[in-house]
């Protein structure tokens, strides 16, 4: 009996990222089958049927889930759409893998974790599964550092978003990952610059870590870049962005001022793919694998709903987090 996908949403993001995923998955697992996608617009979800090979195309996602009563979902939709469309899909419980952020703030976020209740989900913090990352956080285990503090850049060129802390949520739970505990207080502080706002956030994670990111919308550079001090050496990371300065990115591990291990995007991911290189297909990958199996998929809603938390406390300018709430 074939393992059966279907997807939601196929827009410019399901396009580049999501269709190429699945599809790689398929050809990969003979018992896996890519049953349906549904987007509103019947040309588009057309178009993306043929483009990926899925086996029928619906516009509506009760007839679709009806139908082809599926093993796991894709949700790739608005920001402002996927709280409703995501209780819409687990309330009748169908295990869901879902487009970050899950919610725009704690309240919507809440809400769906209630209406997964034991459904899988998991949320698709892309940068979590990117190769060079899990090499990373491989490399970290295998020589047993203790990671002492984590800076990381957001770089963008003229993004003038009137809030950009939809996209900076993704540096938010990328540092919340690779300390691998939660945030435990945090001083923000902000400049308006040329029409945008930089976000700085200095804080600790519950583990002792010491942690400062910047995001800064407007810029001269499209990159983001992490540098991990630790008891065993120095770690820079620099991550593969489309259009990005630092290509496919790359990871040196530094002890004593020297580079003792440098590995490549291309090393990492074994595929030159956009898709493979941005995490897009591991983190689905993994998801299907984890359905599966049975077992409890990692980063599902509710252990992404601190970095929901914090991205919201961006978006508010709060001045300080603490404890699992905002004190602005």
């Amino acid at each position: 009996m074939s393992f059966k996908i279907c997807l939601v949403g196929c827009g410019n993001m399901s396009v580049a990222a999501h269709g190429p995923s699945i599809k790689h998955y398929v050809d990969k697992h003979t018992d896996t089958v890519f049953a349906a996608c549904c987007d509103l617009d019947e040309a588009r979800a057309k178009d993306f049927r043929e483009k990926f090979g899925a086996k029928a195309h619906y516009t509506c996602i009760d007839k679709m889930l009806a139908t082809e009563k599926p093993d796991a979902v894709c949700l790739i939709a608005p920001i402002e759409l996927t709280a409703d469309i995501s209780c819409q899909i687990l309330s009748q419980g169908y295990p869901l893998i879902l487009e970050k952020p899950p919610g725009r703030d704690t309240a919507e976020t809440t809400r769906m974790i209630q209406a997964a209740g034991s459904t899988p989900t998991k949320v698709a913090f892309n940068r979590r599964y990117m190769p060079l990352v899990q090499k990373l956080g491989a490399i970290i285990r295998e020589l047993d550092a203790k990671i002492l503090d984590i800076s990381y850049r957001m770089l963008r060129v003229n993004r003038f978003d009137p809030d950009f802390s939809g996209t900076a949520i993704h540096g938010v739970d990328l540092v919340l990952h690779v300390a691998g505990d939660y945030y435990e207080e945090i001083t923000f502080r902000y400049n308006d610059v040329r029409g945008a706002s930089n976000f700085h956030m200095f804080g600790t994670m519950a583990n002792g870590i010491v942690v400062n990111l910047d995001f800064l919308p407007v810029s001269g550079l499209h990159a983001e870049q992490m540098e991990i001090n630790t008891d065993k050496g120095h770690f820079s990371l620099k991550l593969p962005l489309n259009h990005g300065i630092d290509g496919m990115g790359s990871l040196t591990h530094y002890v004593d001022n020297k580079p003792v291990l440098e590995v490549s995007g291309h090393e990492a991911a074994g595929l030159d793919e956009e898709f493979i290189h941005g995490g897009f297909y591991h983190e689905n990958a993994l998801f299907f694998d984890e359905i599966k199996s049975g077992k409890r998929p990692a980063g599902d809603i509710a252990a992404c709903l601190q970095s929901v938390e914090v991205a919201h406390c961006l978006s508010r300018r709060d001045k300080t987090y603490k404890n699992g709430g905002p004190n602005a």
